[in-house]
């Protein structure tokens, strides 16, 4: 049962939540195998509490770190962190509870954080096998178009 509908979350979520959260309210447990094949393991993490308590004061926050990468474009969050990387240029790092806007970067000032959530990426897209940007070499003299829509 969803308690107080209508209610705004503010912690974030993913799509790969959804997943993990129908398990939880189905009761069942998500395979390790199927048809003699292993499982990837499942990368997201439920937020059945979240629907289920309508005590604003007892919300559920998200514990695993939420991880993307589209087109070479990488981030991380992690609590109020969030560490991204667009294509070709450095790691940059938000306090997003008070910089929700991201303009200012924090990376110089928190070097360790900002390593130790690279490393959290890295492990991550190993285990998800990302194919890295541009899967295929890009022509000497073209563009990454993908990176520019706005001129195709």
């Amino acid at each position: 049962q969803i308690e107080s509908p209508g209610r705004i979350h503010h912690n974030p979520w993913v799509m790969l939540d959804i997943v993990a959260t129908v398990y939880e309210a189905a009761g069942v447990e998500y395979p390790s195998h199927y048809k003699n094949q292993k499982l990837p393991l499942l990368e997201g993490e439920s937020f059945l509490n979240v629907l289920q308590n309508s005590d604003d004061n007892n919300i559920l926050e998200r514990q695993s770190p939420i991880f993307w990468e589209h087109q070479g474009n990488r981030a991380v969050r992690l609590g109020r962190w969030k560490l991204v990387n667009r294509h070709g240029d450095e790691w940059e790092l938000y306090n997003m509870d008070d910089d929700r806007t991201e303009l200012n970067n924090l990376a110089n000032e928190e070097k360790d954080r900002v390593k130790a959530m690279i490393k959290m990426w890295e492990e991550w897209a190993e285990r998800c096998e990302v194919e890295f940007w541009p899967l295929t070499p890009i022509e000497e003299g073209e563009r990454d178009w993908a990176h520019y829509p706005w001129l195709w």
